[in-house]
């Protein structure tokens, strides 16, 4: 039980550092992790994007969320715009300045992961993959 344990430490130890190497990463451009989580959200859909799909996804506070969405549009990054489908509901839109400074970032960051993936190699870059996946959905039937 105590190498079980250890497991445990070395993977949660692990998972916060990369959660804080992306914080970092942000930080460096002017975002937190958050905003980089937003903005990302927004930019990898052509579907409408809402707080709650947000709030969803990444399991973010809805209040978070909407301190976010209140920064980037101050920053004139964002504007909402009344759903279609629910007045009561705004979809997440960027501005033209929004675009251009997410374009930077996101291919910023995808280069950045290129040469992450490409050092780990194409094999150990599935296997990381694969086992990730494994673990949560083992984590998953485990159950409470």
């Amino acid at each position: 039980m105590d190498h079980l344990r250890q497991l445990s430490a070395r993977y949660n130890a692990v998972w916060m550092e990369t959660s804080q190497l992306y914080e970092t990463w942000a930080r460096r451009r002017g975002l937190s992790f958050y905003e980089l989580l937003v903005v990302l959200s927004i930019t990898e859909t052509e579907e409408a994007v809402f707080q709650k799909d947000i709030c969803r996804r990444f399991t973010i506070p809805k209040q978070t969320v909407h301190a976010i969405i209140k920064t980037l549009a101050d920053k004139g990054w964002l504007e909402l715009e009344v759903s279609e489908q629910d007045r009561r509901s705004r979809k997440l839109c960027l501005t033209a300045e929004g675009r251009e400074q997410a374009a930077q970032i996101v291919q910023s960051l995808q280069e950045h992961e290129a040469r992450v993936w490409l050092r780990l190699e194409v094999d150990r870059a599935e296997q990381l993959i694969e086992y990730t996946a494994l673990y949560n959905r083992y984590f998953r039937e485990v159950g409470d």
